[in-house]
């Protein structure tokens, strides 16, 4: 038995004050010249004083008990030693070691019958906290060796032995074997009788009991049974084994050879629980209950602490064997072992339902439970609904002045007190209420304590809730009088918020099928005044609700537009400081070039030397440019990327030579780059992982070209394609169902689904086939059908050239244009101070608009003045005229 959980934490406390005090206890005469008894009987008693304090607080720490008893039996103090291991035994179930040196103790002092007798007492209890063939030995080995009882009596303990452990595969046979010896014990006494004659019936009795016990023993299956067989021929020395005898012995060997694998499992400590579980499963397919109990309580005493084991054990009682005395004393065991499992303690409560225990009994089972603190509001209510059921049941007399109701009554407060006390909500009482109330009404026919108890729970929170009104209407409608009814009608529609309608309508209901027309009248007339304030009020609450939530809104975006100007106000000043480093930079550069100095010749070989090594290094840039064939361009990286997780994404292609990450000045990664690998082959394999995603971004990867020398071409034709077909409003469909819906038609070749850089898809693709027919018969059969509640759209390919192209002329314009204003000078020569070239802090607010006319408006400008250029035939004129 281990200690309860929770305690570890504790066990600190229970250290010595000094360090060499646990020394002393357990020091040998070897140990230390210097200690004397004394000093060593002082340190036991000063310890066992701490652990007695400790145990008042801590009352169900198992590891304090054992120390104390330890201790107490070094210092032979038998009085506290037997008050200490009955309160343990109260609480706790007891190891077989406990017991055995508990018995131990007891006998070795035992001279009178009466000490003899509580001997057998404790010996009789041991047996019930877990199975063990070496208690039961010990049991009736002490009875035949004190003369406690008579025979009858010793044979009636190996009788409970064998219903307990006789059916124990492999420890089963000691008890049958001592049995067996018991027996033929009586026989040999008899045979030293002087006058045989006189005894002679009796010892053909204790001869036929001696071979009716081996015939028992050989119908089970045992360990070792064979050699039972031998000995059971010896004995029937004539020969004289029936038919009958032999073939139950051969079942029983059948049986044994049968369960041999799962005891081996048994000797396997990793898994000894799971060759449990099996091995019980096997046995619940034979339907023997006898065994499989037998079993259960084998695996109970190696894994005590494992509630889903008790849990497995008492559901099959009380489902398959139905026995309810059984079944109250495996609970009683189960709460002892595992206290903080509420569902063995509901079960034990059912059980002692079932076994119709005394209520007394049973209001201490529910006390116990609830000191073992289950944990929630649910398990308490369980454990006081189960006990308050069986009192509804069995209440006999319900006259109003009945200890039943009395008794009732009286549970029903104390646990409302109880569920109120300790979780402190109104949610752990509502069920109680009710149910008291239910009760009240129903049963004992008290209309009065049910309106009582049904306003009380209005009062404590649920005034405004419909289902409490509907509820206790209800109740009064099948227990009370209509006119009780209509007043709470009438008050309820004033009180209640969350569904007025509700109530409302079971106003008019109730007046349509129970009251006259008047009344319905007066109903419909009230109902329709109180849903008119409702309405009013809602309105306002809804107006109130929209102002604040314009606000929020309001408030939302002056924030997002202040976030907005910090970081462009904070990017612009990060940029001029550039830009002013930068200049400072080159304006230093440029002054040590302007004044070289001549002083010697070798300064001016050294600045020569510098300028071609800087010209030199020009054709060497361009040839850090990667082999176009070993190498692919990236693009649409997450920005937070890094060169190991680009590598990490080409880890599976082959060997990556070298990752080049395109940045800004300022060092930020721009999202696209070049990847170099081993060679051509490896390459291809990286192709392939186009769209693959890194950090749920879909991961462009395309060939590395020049694009000067190799210019980017649309990749599928333009025009008419009536071999590939459109697809419109598939945002909801995957890749992977489109195919299953398009593969219907022969010739699939692909199916491109048309998506966004960050991956999303943009509710088009295009599917394309190897002929026409397949690609027209699609859109005949697909077009406007439902693919999973979705209506697409079909048609055949005809993507416009005219568009694509204007596209690009255009935004190749707008590319020129952006770099002409990149490379435009931003002020005037007027602008240009001794402190270098200004520049206006104000200048990003421009809005676009203008910057886009004024930009417009210079190119058309130098259009103009480009259109109104003078050729050299106009020049020749001119000079003629002169």
């Amino acid at each position: 038995m281990e200690s309860n959980d929770g305690d570890d934490a504790q066990d600190n406390q229970l250290s010595w004050d000094d360090g060499h005090l646990a020394q002393d206890i357990g020091s040998t005469s070897d140990s230390s010249t210097s200690d004397t008894d004394d000093e060593q009987e002082g340190a036991i008693t000063q310890r066992i004083d701490h652990l007695l304090s400790y145990l008042q607080k801590n009352e169900f720490h198992y590891d304090s008990y054992v120390e104390i008893i330890n201790l107490l039996r070094q210092q032979g103090d038998l009085v506290r030693l037997r008050a200490i291991r009955s309160k343990m035994s109260q609480l706790f179930p007891l190891t077989e070691d406990l017991w055995m040196q508990w018995i131990a103790d007891e006998a070795n002092i035992a001279q009178t019958q009466e000490e003899k007798a509580n001997v057998t007492e404790i010996l009789d209890k041991a047996t019930i906290d877990y199975m063990s063939v070496g208690l039961w030995q010990k049991y009736a080995a002490y009875c035949i060796e004190e003369g406690v009882g008579n025979h009858n009596d010793i044979r009636n303990i190996y009788e409970r032995a064998l219903t307990s452990a006789g059916l124990h595969l492999t420890k089963g046979c000691y008890i049958w074997d001592d049995y067996r010896e018991f027996e033929l014990g009586i026989l040999n006494s008899m045979a030293e009788t002087d006058d045989l004659t006189s005894i002679a019936k009796e010892m053909l009795d204790q001869k036929d009991k001696i071979t009716t016990l081996y015939k028992r023993q050989l119908a089970v299956p045992l360990l070792g049974m064979q050699n039972t067989w031998r000995d059971f021929e010896s004995w029937m020395d004539d020969g004289s084994i029936d038919d009958y005898t032999k073939q139950i012995y051969e079942q029983a060997v059948e049986k044994l050879d049968q369960r041999m694998q799962y005891e081996d499992s048994l000797l396997s400590v990793e898994s000894t629980l799971d060759g449990y579980k099996s091995y019980i499963e096997f046995e619940k397919s034979t339907d023997e209950p006898a065994r499989i109990q037998c079993l259960y309580e084998r695996t109970i005493r190696n894994h005590c602490l494992l509630p889903e084991i008790w849990q497995s054990y008492t559901e099959y009682l009380d489902n398959k064997l139905k026995v309810s005395s059984i079944s109250v004393q495996v609970y009683e065991r189960a709460v002892r072992n595992c206290p903080w499992t509420a569902a063995l303690w509901h079960g034990y409560l059912r059980a002692q339902e079932r076994a119709n225990i005394p209520l007394a009994k049973m209001r201490d089972t529910v006390t116990a439970a609830l000191n073992c603190n289950l944990g929630s509001v649910e398990n308490d209510l369980s454990l006081w609904l189960i006990y308050i059921d069986r009192l509804r049941r069995s209440a006999k007399d319900r006259k109003e002045d009945s200890e039943d109701l009395a008794l009732l009554r009286e549970t029903f407060q104390a646990a409302l007190n109880h569920m109120y006390n300790r979780y402190e909500t109104i949610e752990s009482i509502d069920y109680l209420q009710k149910y008291w109330a239910r009760v009240e009404a129903r049963q004992h026919s008290n209309m009065e304590k049910c309106r009582q108890l049904r306003e009380e729970l209005l009062n404590i929170g649920h005034k405004g809730e419909a289902s409490y009104w509907i509820d206790y209407i209800e109740l009064e409608r099948a227990y009370g009088n209509i006119q009780n009814c209509q007043k709470l009608f009438s008050r309820a529609i004033r009180a209640i918020y969350d569904d007025p309608e509700r109530i409302c309508q079971a106003w008019l209901d109730f007046e349509r099928e129970e009251g006259l027309l008047s009344d319905w009248d007066i109903a419909h007339a009230k109902c329709q005044d109180q849903l008119q304030i409702v309405s009013q009020r809602r309105a306002k609450a809804a107006e109130k609700e929209a102002e604040e939530k314009k606000k929020r809104k309001e408030e939302k975006e002056r924030s997002k537009m202040q976030d907005r100007i910090n970081r462009k106000l904070a990017q612009t000043i990060a940029e001029r400081n550039e830009e002013n480093n930068n200049d400072r930079v080159e304006e230093n550069r440029t002054r040590e070039k302007r004044k070289p100095s001549f002083d010697s010749r070798d300064d001016f070989t050294t600045m020569k030397r510098r300028k071609i090594e800087d010209n030199s290094t020009k054709p060497i840039r361009e040839k850090e440019r990667y082999n176009e064939k070993t190498s692919v361009f990236v693009s649409n990286v997450p920005f937070t990327a890094t060169e190991e997780d680009i590598r990490n994404f080409f880890a599976d292609c082959g060997n990556v030579v070298d990752v080049r990450l395109v940045r800004t000045p300022n060092g930020k990664f721009k999202g696209y780059g070049y990847v170099e690998f081993e060679d051509e082959l490896v390459t291809q394999k990286a192709m392939k992982l186009d769209r693959n995603p890194i950090a749920g971004r879909p991961v462009y990867v395309s060939e590395n070209v020049d694009k000067s020398k190799h210019p980017t071409e649309f990749k599928f034709p333009n025009g008419i394609n009536r071999s590939t077909v459109f697809v419109k409003n598939i945002k909801d469909i995957t890749p992977d169902r489109l195919r299953e819906v398009f593969d219907q038609f022969e010739g699939l070749r692909d199916v491109r689904c048309v998506s966004r850089k960050s991956g999303k898809s943009r509710g088009f693709a295009y599917v394309e086939y190897s002929n026409e027919v397949s690609a027209g018969n699609a859109v005949k059969a697909l077009h406007n059908t439902e693919i999973d509640g979705t209506t697409i759209s079909v048609a055949i390919s005809n993507p416009d050239a005219k568009e694509t192209q204007d596209y690009e002329k255009s935004d190749k314009t707008d590319n020129k244009e952006r770099n002409e204003r990149k490379n435009r000078p931003v002020l005037n020569d007027s602008q240009v101070t001794s402190r270098g070239r200004g520049r206006t802090g104000l200048s990003f607010m421009v809005p676009r608009s203008v910057k886009k006319s004024e930009s417009s408006s210079s190119s058309a400008e130098g259009n103009k003045s480009s259109s109104n250029k003078l050729s050299n035939d106009d020049f020749r004129k001119m000079l003629m005229k002169k």
